[in-house]
């Protein structure tokens, strides 16, 4: 008997789960699935160009267990690309880690929350001024251009 799988952490849920091509046909039985671990999978190593050992780390998994995931995701667009069938991003084994830290003394911390959840004090200082943070530490926020350590260099500089 296989033992269980293990939870993958997710550090950000994605706000649109449907995609679909235009003049594609919309059948149920046509959608390729893509679980939230194989999306966030992409979302640290391909839009955030982290590294793979540092991605496995930041979901709690083997770098085999992220190739094998990040393969697996990177078929799925594949097809959905070439074939141009529909795509919906949901399932899969996951926890949300909520990635906390305060303005006024510098303490972070994780907690394995629900994604929407708010907290207003520090548990080290105690004042308010919390904010959370996306998993991932800066990467990928507002602005960024999905370019991170793989970025090649022009010519000529």
């Amino acid at each position: 008997m296989p033992r269980p799988p293990k939870t993958r952490r997710v550090g950000l849920i994605p706000s649109i789960t449907y995609f679909n091509p235009t003049g594609a046909s919309a059948l149920e039985a046509d959608v390729i699935r893509l679980g939230l671990d194989e999306w966030e999978a992409l979302r640290l190593k391909d839009y955030m160009g982290l590294d793979q050992n540092d991605c496995a780390r930041y979901m709690n998994l083997t770098q085999s267990t992220f190739q094998r995931i990040l393969t697996s995701a990177r078929l799925k667009l594949t097809s959905v690309v070439v074939e141009g069938k529909p795509l919906r991003i949901e399932g899969g084994n996951y926890e949300v880690i909520n990635r906390w830290s305060c303005r006024l003394c510098g303490y972070e911390w994780e907690d394995f929350g629900e994604p929407d959840e708010k907290i207003t004090h520090c548990p080290s200082c105690g004042l308010e001024g919390v904010e959370k943070e996306v998993y991932g530490s800066g990467w990928g926020q507002p602005g960024c251009q999905g370019h991170g350590r793989g970025r090649r260099r022009r010519r000529g500089r």
